[in-house]
């Protein structure tokens, strides 16, 4: 859901009401989602925070690590 991906980009925190509207749907169905995909919900304030997905980091190889590999390819 392209939205979602939005919401987490977007913010750290948001109301219920704002992630219902921004979604087009109900309150109970943007918190319901939301739980599913780890957030947490401030029941007395009615804000979820959004959790990060982790980044992913790229790795460098050292040149002598990429021959190794290469030694082991099939012709």
């Amino acid at each position: 859901m392209f939205e979602v991906e939005l919401l987490l980009s977007a913010y750290s925190t948001t109301s219920i009401q704002d992630a219902a509207q921004f979604l087009e749907v109900s309150e109970e169905d943007a918190t319901n989602y939301v739980l599913l995909h780890g957030w947490t919900v401030d029941p007395a304030s009615q804000i979820l925070t959004v959790t990060k997905k982790a980044t992913v980091k790229w790795q460098k190889l050292d040149p002598d690590e990429l021959q190794r590999l290469r030694v082991h390819l099939p012709p």
